[in-house]
């Protein structure tokens, strides 16, 4: 498999916490996969508290 392919194959955040491989994501298999954004819903409430947290720092 090409390094351009396996850039474009998301991991999941959850399968591969505290372990030393990554686990390739599920999609559509996965409870916590966003089809509409095709990615994962962990990934998407952490760049949401990041912003949240940037915000609150310019204050």
């Amino acid at each position: 498999m090409s390094e351009q392919v396996k850039k474009r194959i998301p991991f999941c955040p959850m399968l591969s916490m505290g372990i030393g491989d990554y686990k390739v994501c599920v999609q559509d298999d996965c409870a916590w996969y966003m089809s509409s954004t095709k990615t994962c819903a962990a990934y998407v409430i952490a760049h949401n508290n990041i912003l949240e947290i940037k915000s609150k720092q310019g204050k």
